[in-house]
Protein backbone atom coordinates (compact mmCIF):
# COMPACT_ATOMS: atom_id res chain seq x y z
CA UNK A 1 0.00 0.00 0.00
CA UNK A 2 1.60 3.47 -0.65
CA UNK A 3 0.39 6.75 0.89
CA UNK A 4 0.49 10.09 -0.95
CA UNK A 5 1.24 13.08 0.68
CA UNK A 6 -0.50 16.26 -0.86
CA UNK A 7 1.60 18.58 -2.19
CA UNK A 8 0.82 22.10 -0.71
CA UNK A 9 0.60 25.40 -3.34
CA UNK A 10 4.14 26.64 -3.83
CA UNK A 11 2.10 29.49 -5.66
CA UNK A 12 1.17 33.09 -3.51
CA UNK A 13 0.17 36.19 -4.91
CA UNK A 14 0.71 40.07 -3.63
CA UNK A 15 -1.53 42.66 -4.01
CA UNK A 16 0.60 45.61 -5.42
CA UNK A 17 -2.17 48.18 -6.45
CA UNK A 18 -5.59 48.68 -7.23
CA UNK A 19 -7.64 51.23 -9.18
CA UNK A 20 -11.24 52.06 -9.64
CA UNK A 21 -13.05 53.27 -12.14
CA UNK A 22 -16.79 53.86 -13.13
CA UNK A 23 -17.93 52.42 -16.19
CA UNK A 24 -20.37 53.19 -18.85
CA UNK A 25 -23.63 52.19 -16.52
CA UNK A 26 -22.04 54.45 -13.39
CA UNK A 27 -21.34 51.55 -11.66
CA UNK A 28 -17.95 51.53 -9.35
CA UNK A 29 -14.98 48.66 -10.79
CA UNK A 30 -12.35 47.75 -8.73
CA UNK A 31 -9.00 46.30 -10.76
CA UNK A 32 -6.42 45.02 -8.36
CA UNK A 33 -2.76 44.07 -9.44
CA UNK A 34 -0.59 41.46 -7.92
CA UNK A 35 2.43 39.62 -8.27
CA UNK A 36 2.56 36.02 -8.41
CA UNK A 37 5.01 33.50 -7.33
CA UNK A 38 5.61 30.05 -8.36
CA UNK A 39 8.41 29.60 -5.65
CA UNK A 40 8.71 25.77 -6.60
CA UNK A 41 9.84 27.29 -10.46
CA UNK A 42 11.17 30.54 -8.98
CA UNK A 43 9.05 32.45 -11.40
CA UNK A 44 7.49 35.54 -11.36
CA UNK A 45 4.12 36.32 -13.09
CA UNK A 46 1.13 38.43 -12.89
CA UNK A 47 -2.06 38.87 -12.35
CA UNK A 48 -5.13 40.88 -12.71
CA UNK A 49 -8.67 40.80 -11.35
CA UNK A 50 -11.81 43.13 -11.85
CA UNK A 51 -14.75 43.58 -10.03
CA UNK A 52 -17.77 45.35 -10.58
CA UNK A 53 -19.67 47.18 -7.79
CA UNK A 54 -22.65 45.14 -6.23
CA UNK A 55 -22.02 41.85 -8.57
CA UNK A 56 -20.68 38.49 -8.15
CA UNK A 57 -18.67 38.93 -11.34
CA UNK A 58 -15.16 38.89 -11.27
CA UNK A 59 -12.70 38.88 -13.95
CA UNK A 60 -9.52 37.53 -13.75
CA UNK A 61 -6.40 36.74 -16.02
CA UNK A 62 -2.95 35.69 -15.08
CA UNK A 63 0.20 35.16 -16.91
CA UNK A 64 1.86 32.46 -14.51
CA UNK A 65 5.85 32.94 -16.30
CA UNK A 66 6.97 36.01 -17.15
CA UNK A 67 10.46 36.18 -15.66
CA UNK A 68 12.68 35.13 -13.05
CA UNK A 69 13.34 38.39 -11.95
CA UNK A 70 11.29 39.44 -9.07
CA UNK A 71 12.29 43.44 -9.75
CA UNK A 72 11.45 43.33 -13.20
CA UNK A 73 8.29 41.68 -13.12
CA UNK A 74 7.13 44.39 -10.14
CA UNK A 75 8.37 47.23 -13.22
CA UNK A 76 5.27 45.61 -15.46
CA UNK A 77 3.16 45.41 -12.58
CA UNK A 78 3.75 48.53 -11.96
CA UNK A 79 2.94 49.95 -15.47
CA UNK A 80 -0.12 48.20 -15.42
CA UNK A 81 -1.13 49.97 -12.54
CA UNK A 82 -0.71 52.81 -14.52
CA UNK A 83 -2.21 52.70 -17.51
CA UNK A 84 -4.94 51.09 -15.95
CA UNK A 85 -4.59 47.82 -17.63
CA UNK A 86 -7.76 45.22 -17.60
CA UNK A 87 -7.64 41.68 -17.07
CA UNK A 88 -8.94 42.11 -20.72
CA UNK A 89 -5.97 43.25 -21.96
CA UNK A 90 -3.35 41.89 -19.82
CA UNK A 91 -1.70 39.48 -22.22
CA UNK A 92 -1.33 42.26 -25.21
CA UNK A 93 -0.20 44.86 -22.79
CA UNK A 94 2.55 42.86 -21.06
CA UNK A 95 3.79 42.13 -24.69
CA UNK A 96 3.98 45.70 -25.35
CA UNK A 97 5.73 46.43 -22.01
CA UNK A 98 8.08 43.67 -22.69
CA UNK A 99 8.77 44.62 -26.37
CA UNK A 100 9.53 48.55 -25.40
CA UNK A 101 11.61 47.59 -22.63
CA UNK A 102 14.14 45.39 -24.83
CA UNK A 103 13.95 48.22 -27.25
CA UNK A 104 15.33 50.91 -24.45
CA UNK A 105 18.01 48.34 -23.70
CA UNK A 106 16.83 47.14 -20.09
CA UNK A 107 15.91 50.74 -19.02
CA UNK A 108 12.83 51.66 -16.69
CA UNK A 109 9.62 51.70 -17.90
Amino acid sequence: MQFYKEKKSMKTRQLKGKNRFLDDNVQENVVSYYLMEDQEQNVYGIGIEKQKENSDVIEWDEIEKVSHSMAYVERIVRALICYQVTPVSLAESVDMLMVMEEEEDDTSL
